[in-house]
């Protein structure tokens, strides 16, 4: 049993807009920004708020996924309106392949270890400095057990996988209304892809905006319709 089932965790997840969907499925995989990159995507892909401290921070090489269910950001962008997915996928999956676990903000702390700051202390419940990161992160078996210990149930945790990770078959997405998850059904129809769909209640009202539908449908039909396009730069956060 791996450390992530030990805890009783069964799912991590990663939160995406809707219309990045016809991407992950064609891919297979969750990947890093420097493999979207190579595979065509502008910055303008990434999410505007954070893409660069994640990067800045030395963890732009990661997959960025979480074991809260419902961060205080994706409620924010469903109470404004903007469709979003939750990928969950199975605990059981994600404890055999390599992955460091974080208990801080990478994209909005600004305690950090750089210009001569100590940043956050190294010490078993926090992680350590690895490489020229700014913040401290779990790498180790009995670090990660002893950050969980301390940290499950208190603050939203981190689990990051470096470079790429491929999607398994039992992978769910959740969506947040009947019309969001019409579109997920034709994307994974189109690919024939095995994920499972799910009705997830928000943890705040989804007020669905009629205007950023349509434009996530004009979207996703663009990208099933052209598999070398790589989007137009419609990144909500910039509403």
């Amino acid at each position: 049993m791996g450390i992530l089932e030990t805890f009783a965790i069964e799912s991590v997840h990663h939160f995406a807009p809707l219309h990045y969907l016809p991407f992950i499925v064609r891919q297979g995989a969750l990947l890093s920004k420097p493999l979207l990159a190579q595979a065509g995507f502008a910055p303008s892909h990434y999410r505007s708020m954070s893409h660069r401290q994640d990067s800045v921070r030395g963890f732009d090489a990661y997959v960025h996924l979480t074991i809260t269910p419902h961060p205080p950001i994706v409620g924010a962008k469903l109470g404004a309106g903007f469709p979003h997915i939750r990928l969950s996928i199975p605990s059981s999956y994600v404890d055999n392949v390599d992955f460091v676990l974080c208990r801080f903000n990478i994209a909005m702390t600004r305690y950090l270890r750089r210009a001569d700051k100590p940043g956050f202390p190294e010490s078993p419940t926090n992680g350590r400095y690895y490489d020229r990161k700014q913040i401290p992160v779990a790498k180790t078996v009995q670090d990660k057990h002893t950050l969980l210990s301390a940290h499950l149930s208190r603050s939203m945790i981190e689990v990051l996988v470096e470079s790429e990770l491929t999607l398994p078959a039992a992978t769910t997405v959740a969506c947040y209304s009947e019309d969001d998850a019409i579109i997920v059904r034709r994307v994974l129809q189109t690919f024939q892809c095995p994920w499972t769909i799910t009705i997830a209640a928000p943890q705040a009202t989804y007020n669905r905006n009629p205007i950023y539908a349509s434009q996530v449908l004009e979207f996703i039909d663009r990208a099933l319709d052209d598999h070398l396009w790589r989007g137009n730069g419609l990144e909500f956060d910039r509403v």
